[in-house]
């Protein structure tokens, strides 16, 4: 898989990157640690190497949050071949004219298979 490294790639990959500093560097903390005792350097120092793990790792795997061409892919190489049904609640064409369409799927909706 080749990385494309746009505008968007970059945020994401740096919003990805910011959560795993801060998450590396929370998660060293000691419960009830006295503030003076805290080894800041190591901590800082841990964060920063996790944050570059995560520049590689985005840039080796992609990121999923970053768009695609906007097609729509099911996979139906299976033995089952599932049948997908969209219902929209707008007109194809407004639907076509947007540049970010978010599908969710109803927690109460019917998924059995007909």
């Amino acid at each position: 898989m080749k990385t494309q490294i746009t505008l968007e790639w970059l945020i994401a990959a740096g919003t990805r990157a910011l959560k795993t500093f801060a998450q590396t560097a929370l998660g060293m903390f000691t419960v009830g640690g006295v503030m003076r005792d805290i080894q800041w350097t190591v901590i800082l120092s841990t964060a920063a190497v996790s944050a570059i793990y995560s520049i590689f790792t985005s840039v080796a795997t992609g990121l999923p949050e970053v768009g695609t061409d906007g097609t729509l892919q099911i996979d139906t190489s299976s033995e089952a071949k599932d049948v997908y049904r969209f219902i929209l609640d707008i007109p194809l064409d407004t639907l076509a004219a947007k540049n970010f369409v978010k599908l969710s799927v109803d927690s109460k909706a019917d998924l059995s298979q007909k």
